[in-house]
Formats: structure tokens, sequence, C-alpha cells
């Protein structure tokens, strides 16, 4: 591979990786509209506990508390209730459901499952172009320190895990991983960014990123394992991983 330069600007900026920028953008989506940032206010209040199960949530009431109209609160509620996350018997108003605080730990049990058997079927599989946009984030990652090297590393967080999914060979575990991550921006905000497992989770991501390069599929499983339980163990809160 040729020599890269890995100093980064003084904003981090995704487009130095061509190859796996589309991967990420593809999982944010639409992340930036009013009706995803409802759903994230809402869930949000509910993991926190603010809203606990039983709760009856009311669009016009949420409306005037989150500063938004109806609208977007509405497809809000529409989209906790596909998920699970709320409940709308007999076309009455959206209640919080008896799991729904524990919905982040639920996703992270889920990753679990999905990801280290993603994580092998991915070794060896992903093209020369991610793999060396990846490295080179990871060198990016290193040479940074506060806010930046946090920012970097978040993001490093998400292509790498998004980027196993992409690669996995398996469309509905792709689909499912995808799924979880939806929720990984809302788990960084509830836990204060997670800075205190940022430095730990960074050489995690070069161990599992090292195994799939090398196309060696257990070791890949192992290290994905031991990451998400590692994750698991240091969790911010009781509800929060």
């Amino acid at each position: 591979m040729a020599s890269v330069e890995v100093t980064l600007p003084e904003t981090f900026r995704p487009q130095r990786y061509p190859a796996i920028q589309p991967i990420v953008d593809a999982e944010q989506g639409d992340h930036g509209s009013l009706a995803d940032k409802a759903v994230d206010l809402i869930l949000g209040r509910i993991i926190s506990g603010e809203f606990p199960a039983g709760t009856r949530l009311k669009t016009t009431e949420l409306s005037e508390e989150l500063g938004m109209s109806r609208t977007p609160v509405g497809k809000a509620l529409v989209k906790l209730t596909s998920e699970g996350i709320l409940a709308q018997p007999n076309n009455f108003q959206a209640v919080v459901t008896a799991q729904a605080k524990n919905w982040l730990v639920q996703t992270h049990e889920l990753r679990q499952l999905l990801e280290p058997d993603a994580a092998a079927r991915a070794a060896g599989n992903v093209p020369d172009a991610a793999l060396d946009d990846l490295r080179v984030l990871a060198r990016d990652v290193r040479s940074e320190s506060g806010q930046l090297w946090e920012e970097a590393a978040k993001y490093f967080d998400f292509a790498l895990h998004l980027t196993i999914a992409e690669y996995c060979g398996n469309v509905p575990m792709a689909v499912s991983i995808r799924r979880c991550w939806k929720y990984k921006a809302l788990s960084y905000d509830l836990s204060e960014g997670c800075r205190s497992m940022l430095g730990d989770e960074y050489e995690q991501h070069v161990a599992i990123l090292a195994a799939v390069a090398n196309g060696d599929a257990d070791k890949a499983r192992q290290e994905m394992a031991q990451h998400l339980n590692a994750a698991s163990t240091m969790r911010f809160s009781d509800h929060v991983v």
C-alpha cells in the first residue's frame, strides 16, 4: 500500500475513506430528520426511566415537550411501535412496553449472537480498498487526541462493524446487524460518549481488523466475541451498553 499522510485535518472528514464512507452513510440514512431525532429523544427518556413501562404517550404533549410539530413526532411513535418499544392496543394511544427500558441492552445481546459469526464470515472477504481505508483510519485515530480523537474513534467503531456486516456474505444477518447499529449513536449520547471505554475498544477494534484482514476466521470470531463481552461487562449503566 502506498504511503499515506496520517495527520487528520482540524475537523474530522470521513471523505478521507471513500471505500467505507458509503457503508457508514447507508447505516445513518436520514438520521438527521426530525422524526429520527424524535425517536432518539423519546427512547432516551424511556431508557432513563422518565417514561416507565405503561406510560401513555400523546402526540400533542410530546410535540410541545420536544418543540416539534406533530408530524415528525407521530412518525417517531409509529417507528417505535413497529420496533416493539411501544404498543398501540386497539389503535389507542401508544404505550411504553414492559421491556422497552432494556432496549439498548437487549440490542447488544443480539449483536453478541450475530457479530462474532459475521466477523468470521467476513474474514478474507473484505475488499482491499475497504481494508486499506480501515487501516488508514486506525492510524489516524492513533495519531490524534482530545475531541477529534473521540470523533475519529467513534467513526472507526461504526466503520469496522458495518464493513464486517457488509461483507459477511449473509444479507439477513447484515440487515439485522445494521438494524442494531441504528441505536449505537443513542448509546453514545446516553453514556457521555463512552469516553472511559474508547481507548480499550480502539485496541480491540484493531485486533478484529487484523484478524479479518488476515483471513483468520476463528481469530476474527474470537476477537469480536471478546470485544462485545467486554462492552457488556463494562457497560455505562444497567440500561446503556
